[in-house]
């Protein structure tokens, strides 16, 4: 009796270990095809996710070229790309030059002026690399740019309206040399494009009797 107990104990112990073996493959299964589904659709770029990255990434909206490119791709790949782009390399150069700044001043203690310098020539840095590549540029045509010189001006009025009334002076005095007294956002005068502005009919001669 003792060892057909014996037995019918391991017997059940067989067959639990099995039914849980069985569980445990099933569940894995369906975990397995619902990550695979969540990936298939979730983990896919579409245009909306990609106009998000843009404005994030570059501050401004996606190009078609860009859209072409990206469209449909692993959201992953997307960001890898978009990051390691010359595009994003050289404005996040001048932005962590700038958040570098912020820092410097708004760590404890008072700043030098020579210290200070450092930082400001290094922004200037920044920014004349980003102009040189700028300038390296394909041409295009200015009307079909995704930012115009009045988007850009209205981006930068709405910003400076939100400033403390000191950073709005210290804004107006400009930062470099070659900005100095540049006056409120809303004062520059734009560039006549063409494309921003009506052109004029042409009259035709008229015959004098």
């Amino acid at each position: 009796m003792y060892t057909s107990k014996k037995a019918s104990i391991v017997v059940i112990t067989a067959v639990l270990l099995f039914g849980v073996g069985i569980g445990l493959t099933m569940a894995h299964g369906a975990a397995t095809t619902v990550l695979a589904d969540d990936n298939s659709s979730s983990s896919k770029v579409d245009q909306e996710d990609l106009e998000q990255i843009y404005q994030a990434a570059f501050g401004r909206s996606a190009d078609e070229d860009g859209k072409k490119f990206h469209l449909g791709k692993d959201l992953k790949q997307v960001l890898h790309d978009i990051n390691n782009s010359d595009e994003r390399r050289y404005y996040a150069a001048l932005f962590k030059s700038v958040k570098a700044y912020e820092q410097a001043v708004r760590a404890p203690g008072v700043m030098s002026e020579a210290d200070k310098q450092i930082f400001l020539n290094n922004i200037n840095t920044a920014l004349a690399t980003l102009i040189a590549w700028v300038e390296t540029l394909p041409e295009q045509d200015i009307c079909r740019g995704i930012v115009g010189a009045e988007e850009a001006r209205q981006a930068i009025q709405a910003a400076f309206a939100k400033m403390s009334p000191a950073a709005q002076a210290a804004a107006k005095r400009g930062i470099f040399k070659a900005l100095d007294a540049i006056g409120e956002p809303k004062d520059q005068r734009l560039p006549s494009l063409r494309c921003l502005t009506t052109p004029t009919p042409s009259l035709s001669p008229t015959a004098t009797p």
